[in-house]
């Protein structure tokens, strides 16, 4: 496991790592630990999927925490960041660019603890679906296909369209056996015959639409419309108890 800290002050950072450190030795893992003591010197070195997590201090000289995560995120959007502070007031700022945790200072061994706990289950699970895409004359292409980056799926006659932020891809299997595949985190939620819907993309359900982030409208049953608000609230509520992991 590769985590890195940005912290400004030695003693923190050193705490930090001490507490991190401890805690892998106690499963058996390897660790390996990168330092930066500032926002601008972490993304001048900063390359995309080069860790498993980024520890950040929020309240950093120059660039704050905020605004270095903001940056990291146009590269990496399911990268955990968990920030650290003395401040328990930056919970909004950090909802916006999907903080996965927050640990607040003094940091103590049980948080530390927590947090890596969560790490590790949430690094455990798959990314991404593989899928054959399907062409003219028949040809099938392998692809992965990121579950952040799904809109919604739909099935017709066990031809599926999974609709991506970055366009349409086509496969053939049973709904069934493709649904299976998606994790059980309340994230996807199965929205009539053959519709699977990524809640975290939903901006929000009105009455007889999912109103999606990008624009789109897709029809709720009317036989599942209190369903579906009760599984899109479900959501919103597991992963903001959750800090961003679920």
């Amino acid at each position: 496991m590769h985590l890195i800290i940005v912290e400004d002050l030695e003693m923190d950072r050193r705490n930090l790592a001490d507490l991190i450190q401890a805690d892998c030795a106690g499963h058996g893992e390897t660790l390996d630990l990168s330092f930066y003591a500032s926002g601008e010197e972490f993304l001048a070195h900063y390359r995309p999927k080069s860790c498993d997590g980024l520890f950040l201090d929020i309240l950093l000289g120059g660039l704050n925490g905020i605004e270095v995560a903001e940056k990291v995120r146009e590269a990496e959007p399911r990268l955990p960041i968990i920030f650290t502070t003395w401040e328990r007031d930056y919970a909004v700022e950090g909802f916006a660019v999907d903080a996965t945790d927050y640990l607040i200072k003094p940091l103590v061994p049980a948080q530390v603890r927590r947090c890596m706990e969560r790490l590790r289950e949430f690094l455990s699970r798959p990314s991404s679906i593989s899928l054959l895409e399907i062409s003219g004359r028949g040809h099938a292409t392998p692809v992965d296909v990121a579950f952040e980056e799904i809109l919604y799926a739909q099935c017709f006659n066990h031809v599926i369209d999974v609709h991506t932020l970055s366009g349409v891809y086509r496969t053939r299997m049973s709904f069934q056996d493709f649904s299976a595949r998606f994790p059980h985190t309340g994230r996807f939620y199965i929205c009539g015959r053959g519709l699977v819907v990524n809640l975290s993309l939903v901006a929000q359900v009105e009455g007889h639409v999912l109103l999606l982030k990008n624009g789109e409208k897709l029809p709720v049953p009317r036989s599942r419309r209190k369903e579906a608000q009760q599984a899109y609230m479900n959501w919103i509520f597991t992963h903001a108890r959750r800090g961003g992991w679920a």
